[in-house]
């Protein structure tokens, strides 16, 4: 067992034990003057692990993913999706009549980057209405037979993801476009009934009464995979109104009334099938996690060990600083770039289904949250304190207190404004933590190399 030892003077003491304790259980010390302080760290404990199946997740996102692609490394994966959507609970009417509605054309909000795969390769859609509203909670294996008019389709239309032989300034635009034209009657239909019954515009579950939403599916082609931040529907209308000089005028217009939003139902359908190379390492022992649906690591983490290092060399007087988890990534190796997820979760393997279904946020306690460092190569759990400290509470730790789920996550986050007669700044809040589903990703968590750091504070008496 590795340790090292630091003496801090009396003054340190003061500083160490009362910028450390916080009233929390072990953190014992403070009225101590006469004595020097000794820093104890341990680095030697062992986490075993193993590959587990996560084909099933729950849609807490607006992201959709449209698209297939096959690798060799991988697997074959393919996304389609439903949505319904949210509508502005204002239309403009005036000047306007439903045979003045030109056209009705959806549009798919691609983040310039967020695809897998080629660009350039055509592909197909199609698109169907749907027939009554999405149950909720809903999951990635959801069947929409009974929910869409298989007989009715709407829109048929091939796409690429690329700006090739467009103009600088659709070259910058931050966003990459696909557009695909409904029938206009539905435009018209829309506008008749918001002159009829606006008010059932006005919430999204009202408004799937009006309209239930779309089924986009993959129709033609492979190769590419597109993350999707925003579907919405444009209504394109003439606009009878008058000039500065008092005469009659036709303008065009175009109403942004219609997109998916955090308060509506949309589902990503994925398919994945793991390539036979990707098996032989999981039953090689290699410990995999796949994502959006495909591979979670289930781990037991030594708590038992670290509970029994402290109480051994802690003493009474002690303070508990840190507990960190550090794991090595591999990434493996394929000729579609997936790389590693951007973050991780380690829950406890209890608590994961209604961590999702309650919409609750990484507690620091049974939950934990780790971003890939790609210099690095490293998943880094650096909160595991409070953990520690509701462990020593415990008269007997159980296994549910330390068989953990990793799982893949996507961070839904907003910029909060801070200021002062200082300064001004932003800082990044985390507003929900949801099942990932931005691209498909993989990596293997070395985990025989993986390192957890316990350190705490003790009082030594001189000699």
């Amino acid at each position: 067992m590795k340790i090292n030892f630091l003496f801090i003077s009396i003054i340190t003491l003061f500083t160490v034990i009362f910028t450390a304790c916080d009233n929390e259980v072990n953190n014992i010390g403070g009225s101590l003057v006469n004595d020097n302080l000794e820093i104890d760290i341990d680095s030697t404990f062992v986490v075993e692990g193993k590959s587990i199946e996560n084909l099933r997740i729950q849609s807490r996102t607006v992201t959709q993913l449209l698209g297939s692609i096959s690798s060799k490394e991988y697997g074959t994966f393919s996304s389609e999706y439903i949505t319904q959507f949210m509508c502005a609970n204002k239309i403009d009417t005036v000047g306007v009549s439903a045979e003045d509605i030109d056209s009705l054309i959806v549009v798919l909000n691609i983040p310039k980057g967020d695809i897998v795969g080629d660009s350039l390769i055509p592909m197909g859609l199609e698109i169907y209405p749907l027939t009554k509203q999405l149950p909720s909670p809903i999951y990635s294996d959801f069947n929409p037979e009974g929910y869409y008019d298989a007989s009715k389709k709407l829109s048929s239309q091939i796409y690429k993801c690329n700006v090739a032989g467009e103009n600088d300034t659709v070259k910058a635009y931050e966003s990459r476009y696909v557009y695909a034209k409904l029938p206009v009657e539905i435009g018209r239909e829309l506008f008749r009934k918001y002159k009829q019954k606006p008010e059932l515009y006005s919430n999204p579950e009202d408004f799937t009464n009006v309209f239930p939403g779309i089924f986009v599916k993959n129709s033609y082609g492979s190769g590419r995979v597109m993350r999707i931040t925003q579907t919405s529907m444009r209504m394109y209308y003439s606009k009878h109104t008058k000039t500065t000089a008092d005469k009659d005028t036709v303008i065009s217009n175009v109403g942004y009334y219609f997109a998916t939003k955090p308060e509506v139902v949309t589902d990503n359908l994925i398919d994945y099938t793991m390539s036979e190379s990707l098996k032989k390492k999981i039953d090689n022992g290699d410990n995999i996690i796949v994502a959006p649906a495909g591979r979670d690591l289930e781990i037991t983490f030594p708590a038992l060990d670290v509970v029994k290092a402290y109480r051994e060399r802690a003493g009474k007087l002690a303070v508990l600083n840190a507990l960190t988890f550090k794991i090595p990534v591999n990434a493996i190796e394929n000729d579609y770039e997936i790389a590693p997820p951007t973050n991780i979760m380690m829950i406890l393997s209890k608590d994961k289904d209604n961590f999702f279904i309650e919409n609750k946020l990484a507690d620091g306690v049974t939950s934990f949250v780790a971003e890939y460092n790609s210099k690095t190569g490293y998943y880094e759990f650096t909160g595991l304190r409070n953990y520690m400290l509701d462990l020593l509470k415990k008269d007997e730790i159980k296994p549910e207190d330390y068989t953990f789920v990793i799982t893949p996550v996507s961070l839904v986050t907003t910029q909060e404004a801070s200021t002062s007669y200082y300064y001004y700044s932003t800082q990044e809040k985390v507003n929900a933590v949801v099942p990932y589903i931005s691209s498909p990703a993989m990596a293997e968590l070395d985990l025989k190399n993986s390192k957890i750091t316990l350190t705490f504070s003790r009082q030594v008496t001189k000699k």
